[in-house]
């Protein structure tokens, strides 16, 4: 070893070498630095990414069930300030088990510390500093006590912590509260501010809040020690600072929250607490009976006779309980005997409910068509649903129940592992024996069709036989072999776990596939007409429903001039009555309604609808046009990539437009788009698995109101602006410098995706507050259609403006209808037709070249089948259809009536069926019409 002041000269390369190493060290600390910052990022975002999912998992289920129990009361009463009273009332009633545990954890805290009191002061007075450390940990072992065991005293402070944020977040900014006004109180919305001193407002509900608050405290606290009062106290004085300015629906809620407990603590001094409340139970059940014929009679009846039964059940709760306990008991007394796999058993049943309800049912709706969930708002994968439902049925299922479980005592523990196993059982049974066909569900997994959810008496008792057999199984198997049901819960966990893995990598790969729809800065013209040649524009209009046409001429005389040479054919008619359906003829003509592409079966459903799609753009190329088509409705049949259908067909320009210049649009029009549909999806997707989940005949209960949704924080005006937007700029979108002829056929679905709009121009606004005359004025349709016409009404000053108007063709077009009941149909229902004929009815608007003067009505019997012939007219002579070899012009291969075959009732199916070669449509959907659409004698069932 070299002594410690020992120096050594280093050569100049030596020095060189280590001054070299010197700037790697400098550098290498900078890399490192760096590489710190980068791992801090990532770990914040982790965080942020975790404080999210623990948000979604603990706090978003209260809030689910905060917003269900609004929404039920306000249902009965009609009234929001009995339903936020009521709301108030279930979240004390769900939550007095735990404050019963809380209460014997404080108990038995007090009597440790009174117990230890004495020892711990002469302790205290004897030793000091680590000394006193040591001995008290000592004393504290041989008690079996630990000082972390005192956070039991406040276990009844922090249960109150997650429900409060609940409902802070659920009513702080409840729409339907703002401007309402309840007894004394002006506005459910703002605070109070029930008098004023000095000018500044003095709002009375926070402190009459606070004053029960500590008058329940003083209560409870009577007789403890002045640490507890002084928590009390002090988090009543906390409540007050977070709730004074807040909305009076919230510090009602609040307020009754302490009424309540004022109440529970003075029932917890009395004797027989048991005895009186039971007593009281009774009378409330009975003034609920008694409500349901005086007070809330005009409510439905489904929710009367949901009361009415609550209320008969109440006073038998307690008989049924201890049935139920002392049976359990006999039972089941290897659970008694294996607490383990007991617990073992609860878990699993838990975690079966969870992986069901948060990803297999899920995974297999979004892997039927992965389009609709992907690229959403901010959101691009449609994995992160799954994700976020996922952990919404992990906190329903698993976190809240172990809570539960973990609290309570090993004969409570019995019954909640018997509910867990009973529960998972149903819900594997009612979603897969008894999953239900309600025809097409859209991205927010709602149903595109009305439901009524009907089920047949044999239905609902082969459900309840099913179910009866499986419990009966299940305790039969607990009472002999409880261990088997285990190793059963594991097969099912894993099942589904396959089941939802399988879907997930399905779904990711299709994901993969697509592209990501782009957004542009500026407007390009992606369409061209022409000066000198002919050209011709269709314009597939979605759910541009007939019969509200003649409402909206008549509230706007003006459009009849600005549709210059235009005609209106009312008596048109569709082939479906969904666009699955209602599209193919319109782009394919008569060979490719509904009922000719089942006939042709050499062919898949894919290859037929892509046809029908080409058919014009072919037939329009090959006789000298410059042809350009934008957004067709199912593309490829949504099999992606979804281009391939253009393979050959390199002539055709096809663009995409839609959803492109919505950010340009919000820009111009100064407003900012909301995340509607991803909250929707979020919001709903925990639902559509409660709604598999449940027996049949309680699906209509879950399902009412849309899944029971009771307000809405943004409104739904993102895909109808990614469409309106289209329309907007149609001037900018089209240029005037083809050489040639053109043609340019586009779908545009702004009419499906209708919202409220402002009149008399019918624009988006933040908040409508105009509307037009007569019985549709404030119809969400109506005003999606006008704002259309009016619309394209400037589209058409651009074409006149550019003098290409006169030899230009025009033909707008809807693929179907909905369900609009108008004055127009002699009978409509019937018996014999017993659907609304406007959800079959069809659009369109035709102007012809060089076609002048105001807007004029024909009411030849029509199809939109009609379009190509109508397109190709005097254009094409004697045109057929490149793929059939068939004329186009109906009329020249037969009577038009023999041709029309409607699948008025037929459920569209999905896009995964691309390679079946029918669609699976009944006789009985099958329906025809002749005429005139508007008399019920024309119409027939095809197979009557």
């Amino acid at each position: 070893a070299k002594p410690p002041l020992f120096k050594e000269k280093r050569p100049k390369a030596k020095a060189a070498a280590a001054q070299s190493q010197s700037c790697n060290t400098v550098s290498s600390r900078k890399k490192n630095k760096k590489k710190q910052s980068i791992v801090f990022f990532f770990s914040n975002k982790y965080t942020s990414t975790m404080l999210t999912a623990l948000y979604t998992i603990i706090i978003t289920p209260l809030i689910q069930i905060t917003e269900f129990f609004y929404e039920l009361f306000y249902e009965i009463t009609r009234s929001q300030g009995i339903a936020v009273l009521g709301l108030s009332f279930v979240v004390t009633i769900f939550t007095l088990p735990l404050y019963m545990v809380a209460e014997q954890w404080q108990e038995k805290e007090r009597k440790i510390q009174a117990k230890l009191k004495d020892g711990i002061g002469r302790i205290k007075s004897t030793f000091k500093g680590d000394e006193q450390y040591m001995i008290l940990s000592v004393f504290y072992r041989q008690n079996h006590y630990h000082p972390i065991m005192a956070l039991r005293s406040s276990f009844s402070l922090l249960i109150q912590i997650p429900f409060f944020i609940a409902a802070y977040n659920f009513l702080s900014d409840l729409a339907t509260l703002k401007g309402y006004s309840f007894l004394f109180i002006k506005d459910f919305g703002a605070p109070d501010a029930t008098f004023s001193i000095c000018g500044f407002p003095v709002n009375l509900l926070p402190l009459a809040m606070t004053l029960i608050n500590c008058i329940a405290g003083a209560v409870y606290s009577k007789g403890h020690g002045i640490q507890e009062k002084l928590q009390i106290y002090g988090c009543a004085f906390v409540f007050l600072a977070l709730l004074y300015n807040s909305p009076s629906g919230l510090v009602i809620y609040w307020t009754m929250n302490n009424v309540l407990s004022l109440v529970k603590n003075v029932f917890y001094k009395i004797k027989n607490p048991k005895k009186i409340l039971y007593i009281l139970t009774c009378a409330v059940a009975a003034a609920g009976i008694f409500s349901t014929f005086f007070i809330f009679s005009d409510a439905k009846k489904i929710f009367r006779l949901a009361l009415i039964a609550f209320c008969i059940l109440i006073p038998a709760m307690p008989f049924a309980i201890s049935f139920l306990s002392k049976r359990i008991d006999r039972s089941f007394s290897e659970f008694d005997r294996k607490p383990q796999m007991r617990l073992a058993l609860f878990v699993l049943s838990s975690l079966t409910i969870v992986l069901l309800t948060g990803a297999a049912i899920p995974s297999i709706l979004m892997e039927s068509e992965p389009q609709q969930y992907s690229f959403v708002d901010s959101y691009k994968s449609p994995l992160f649903f799954i994700f976020y439902t996922f952990c919404q049925a992990l906190g329903f299922f698993f976190v809240w129940p172990m809570c539960f479980y973990g609290l309570f005592s090993a004969k409570t523990k019995k019954v909640l592992t018997l509910i867990s196993m009973l529960g998972a059982a149903a819900a594997l049974v009612n979603c897969f024996a008894f999953s239900g066909n309600y025809g097409p569900i859209g991205p927010d997994m709602l149903f595109l069709q009305p439901q009524n959810f009907s089920t047949s008496t044999s239905t609902i008792l082969l459900n309840f036989t099913v179910l009866a057999a499986v419990f009966f199984a299940i305790v039969f198997i607990s009472e002999k072999h409880a261990g088997i049901l285990n190793t059963i819960c594991a097969i099912l966990l894993l099942s589904l776990a396959a089941i939802s893995g399988k879907n997930i990598v399905s779904i990711n790969s299709s994901f993969k596939k697509m592209e990501e729809p782009g957004t542009k800065d500026k407007i390009e013209s992606v369409f061209h007409l022409s000066k000198e040649g002919k050209n011709v524009i269709i314009l597939m209009q979605d759910k541009l429903v007939s019969s509200l046409i003649p409402e909206i001429l008549e509230n706007t005389p003006q459009l009849y001039s600005d549709f210059d040479g235009f005609t209106y054919f009312p008596n048109t008619v569709s082939f479906g009555h969904l666009t699955m359906l209602g599209t193919p003829g319109i782009f394919g003509g008569y060979d490719y309604t509904p009922f000719e592409i089942n006939r042709q079966t050499g062919k898949t459903l894919q290859q037929k609808h892509n046809e029908a799609i080409l058919s014009m753009p072919l037939t329009f190329y090959n006789n000298g046009f410059e042809v350009s088509i934008a957004d067709m409705p199912y593309e490829n049949y949504l099999e992606y990539p979804v281009t391939d259908m253009y393979k050959g067909y390199e002539f055709i320009n096809r663009v995409v437009t839609r959803g492109i210049y919505s950010k340009i649009w919000y820009k111009r029009s100064n407003m900012t788009q909301a995340p509607f549909l991803s909250t929707n999806i979020k919001r709903n997707g925990i639902w559509f698995s409660f709604f598999k989940i449940v027996p049949t005949f309680l699906r209509k209960i879950v399902y009412h109101k849309r899944y029971w949704i009771s307000y809405q924080r943004y409104r739904n005006d993102s895909k109808f602006i990614d469409n309106y937007s289209e329309l907007d700029f149609l001037s900018e979108l089209f240029d005037v410098n083809a050489k040639g002829n053109t043609f340019t056929m586009l779908d545009n679905e702004a009419t499906h995706e209708a919202i409220l709009l402002q009149a008399p121009d019918f624009i988006p606004a933040e908040k409508v507050t105009q509307f037009d005359k007569g019985s549709f004025g404030k119809l969400k349709q109506y005003m999606a259609q006008k704002a259309m016409l009016l619309r394209f009404a400037k589209f058409i000053e651009y074409l006149k403006a550019n003098n290409v108007y006169d030899n230009t063709r025009i033909i707008i077009v809807s693929d179907h209808g909905t369900t609009i009941q108008t004055n127009l149909f002699d009978k409509n229902p019937s018996e014999r037709i017993p659907f609304l004929k406007e959800s079959v009815t069809a659009t369109i608007l035709f102007k012809d070249f060089s076609a002048t003067g105001s807007l004029k009505t024909d009411n030849t019997f029509m199809t939109n089948a009609d379009t190509p012939a109508l397109a190709l007219k005097s254009l094409v002579p004697q045109a057929k259809n490149p793929f059939t070899g068939n004329l186009f012009e109906i009329t020249e291969r037969g009577n038009k009536a023999d041709f029309v075959k409607i699948a008025a009732t037929a459920d569209a199916e999905s896009t995964r069926i691309r390679h079946n070669n029918t669609f699976s449509i009944k006789d009985s959907d099958w329906y025809t019409v002749k005429d005139n659409i508007f008399q019920d004698k024309n119409w027939n069932k095809l197979y009557e």
